[in-house]
């Protein structure tokens, strides 16, 4: 158990630490492995979930102005443009970018 424990950077817990020690021919349920693993202090590391980063805003820098704040409201379609970008988490754990107008 150690051994493969090791092998595996510390990174398995009991679920795959069970299916790698049966692949190697030895039966041990995973109440067993639990205890052995908190007998010698044994933790899998759990990875943090990734976030991206999209805003620096430590950057020290001014914001850009608003430069429709003293312009009349637009009474047209297709006069004033906006626009925002985001990411979005999909199901495999990968990210996209959604930007809007």
């Amino acid at each position: 158990m150690v051994q493969v424990f090791g092998v595996h950077k510390r990174r398995y817990g009991t679920r795959r630490l069970q299916v790698a020690l049966r692949q190697k021919g030895h039966q041990v349920g995973r109440q067993r492995l639990r205890t052995a693993m908190r007998r010698r202090a044994l933790h899998a590391l759990q990875p943090k979930a990734y976030t991206p980063r999209t805003t620096d805003s430590t950057h020290g820098l001014r914001c850009a102005p608003n430069r429709l704040l003293d312009k009349p409201k637009p009474t047209q379609a297709n006069r004033v443009w906006v626009s925002d970008i985001t990411y979005l988490p999909l199901a495999d754990g990968s990210w996209v970018y959604l930007c809007a107008f």
